[in-house]
């Protein structure tokens, strides 16, 4: 027992006085090894990715993705069809590897999803809430979310303070 716990029983009559506890031998053992398991420091993983790497990396890809190629068809601009054929091996080494990128313009907005709402936008013509635009990407690795969605909304009413 701790020995400011054991000095505090002695404020206490003898009858009240709690005893240091008694611990069968192959527990007490069990315990020490724990102990010293959460005692040690564990060990430097080398095949860990850094995860924030991995995020910031889909993002910039994200982003070359969109400079690349033409509006709507996901076809390469002419002048970039070269250039288009190693950003795929590049993007298919990632996807390959766990990483995958969620661009979410045009869907409907849920607020269960895991999105960094950065502003809501009037839009009459919208009948529901959508996104409008995608600043950053969802990005998860081997199903673990590594970067939150950074989106636009568009809404059909005016955004109130409580959204903001």
């Amino acid at each position: 027992m701790e020995l400011r716990a054991s000095l505090r029983q002695y404020r206490f009559p003898k009858e009240f006085r709690i005893g240091e506890p008694v611990w069968q031998e192959d527990i007490r053992v069990q315990m020490q090894k724990i102990v010293e398991l959460l005692r040690t420091p564990p060990p430097d993983v080398p095949n860990k990715p850094n995860v924030r790497l991995l995020a910031d990396l889909a993002t910039g890809l994200w982003r070359l993705r969109s400079k690349m190629v033409q509006p709507g068809t996901g076809q390469p601009l002419d002048s970039m069809t070269r250039a288009y054929r190693h950003f795929e091996s590049v993007w298919d080494a990632l996807v390959g590897e766990g990483v995958k990128v969620y661009d979410n313009t045009g869907e409907p907005f849920n607020r269960g999803k895991a999105l960094r709402v950065r502003a809501f936008q009037h839009m009459p013509e919208l009948r529901r809430e959508t996104i409008v635009e995608t600043i950053k990407p969802t990005v998860y690795f081997k199903n673990d979310l590594i970067q939150k969605g950074e989106v636009i909304v568009g809404s059909p009413e005016e955004a109130t303070p409580e959204q903001l």
